[in-house]
């Protein structure tokens, strides 16, 4: 699909210091990670890791949870501005003067990708034209990213889940009001 054919657009839960991801892992990786406020093992470096600042998206990704026992506990995961602002300026190669240097790193570190935004009921939106930004931070960044980009971590595993049984029983407004406040994002200097 064109780029002209849907918008992108970032929209999260962020301060100045901070912006909210959320990923999904076992039971094991989370409390490790909860505990620890970083991952620890069985969490692997040797994997991309993907952040999505949507809720609905990762609720969408994971199932609310409920999809498999490898996505059953979503994280919130605090990360410094700083270091997602970096993301974004070194994939999109924004205000940087060594361009070809930076596309190569860029390449072997980081994916985005702009998947179809989700609604709370987890279905495509329905225009379908809008676009959410997932990132892969891949193996030679994931110990960058876990020892020196996030700031706090907490599971909302149980708020998503209290999302998914207000939806069931029909309670829309209540499960909305469950979600968090999330912000459109205007990264500084950046361009996508």
């Amino acid at each position: 699909m064109s780029n002209k054919n849907y918008k992108r657009i970032i929209k999260a839960v962020y301060n100045d210091e901070t912006i909210r991801v959320y990923q999904a892992y076992n039971k094991e990786i989370a409390e490790g990670a909860v505990k620890n406020q970083r991952f620890v093992d069985p969490w692997l470096t040797t994997r991309t890791t993907w952040i999505k600042p949507s809720l609905c998206w990762m609720m969408y990704r994971a199932g609310y949870g409920y999809k498999d026992k490898n996505q059953e506990r979503i994280l919130a995961i605090d990360i410094k501005r700083e270091a997602f602002e970096w993301i974004l300026d070194t994939y999109y190669d924004n205000n940087n003067e060594n361009l070809n240097d930076l596309k190569a790193y860029a390449k072997n570190s980081l994916v985005i990708q702009w998947d179809p935004e989700r609604s709370i009921k987890i279905g495509k939106l329905e225009n379908g034209e809008l676009r959410s930004i997932q990132i892969g931070i891949k193996p030679n960044l994931t110990q960058k990213f876990n020892n020196e980009w996030i700031a706090e971590i907490n599971d909302i595993t149980d708020i998503v889940h209290q999302i998914k049984r207000e939806i069931d029983d029909g309670n829309i407004e209540k499960a909305i009001s469950l979600l968090p406040i999330e912000k459109v994002y205007t990264p500084i200097n950046v361009k996508f």
